[in-house]
C-alpha cells in the first residue's frame, strides 16, 4: 500500500482536468497521523499544483487520517462512506466536497 507522499506525489496524474473545466480553487489538505501533513491543492484553469505547507486562501479544507487519504485515492473506500463514518471531515460548502471529488480519476475497487 503506498504512503501519503507517494499518494500526494501521484495526485497531478489522478487529476481529470476535463472535470475541472472553471473550477478554480485552493484546497488545504490536512493529514493526520503517521506520514501525513498540510498541502496546498490549487487548481487554476485546468492545471493542478500541489505544494507542501499551509494553503493561503483556501476556501475548502479537507482533513483526514493518512490511512483514510490513501485509501481514498487507491479507490479502497467511498468517500461518502467515509464523510458518513466522520473520518473525512471538511469546512467549506458541501458543494466544494461534491466538486473535490468529481475532479479525480480514483480507481474503482
Amino acid at each position: 500500500m503506498a504512503n501519503v507522499k507517494e499518494t500526494v506525489d501521484k495526485l497531478p496524474s489522478l487529476f481529470n482536468p476535463a472535470r475541472a473545466k472553471g473550477y478554480n480553487r485552493v484546497i488545504q489538505l490536512k493529514i493526520t497521523g503517521e506520514g501525513g501533513g498540510d498541502y496546498c491543492v490549487e487548481i487554476k484553469s485546468q492545471q493542478i499544483t500541489v505544494t507542501p505547507g499551509a494553503a493561503p486562501n483556501a476556501k475548502f479544507t479537507l482533513e483526514m487520517s493518512a490511512e483514510d487519504f490513501v485509501s481514498y485515492f487507491a479507490g479502497a473506500v467511498h468517500p461518502m462512506d467515509l464523510v458518513r463514518g466522520g473520518k473525512m471531515k471538511f469546512t467549506g460548502p458541501m458543494t466544494e466536497g461534491i466538486a473535490f471529488n468529481a475532479i479525480w480519476n480514483i480507481p474503482k475497487k
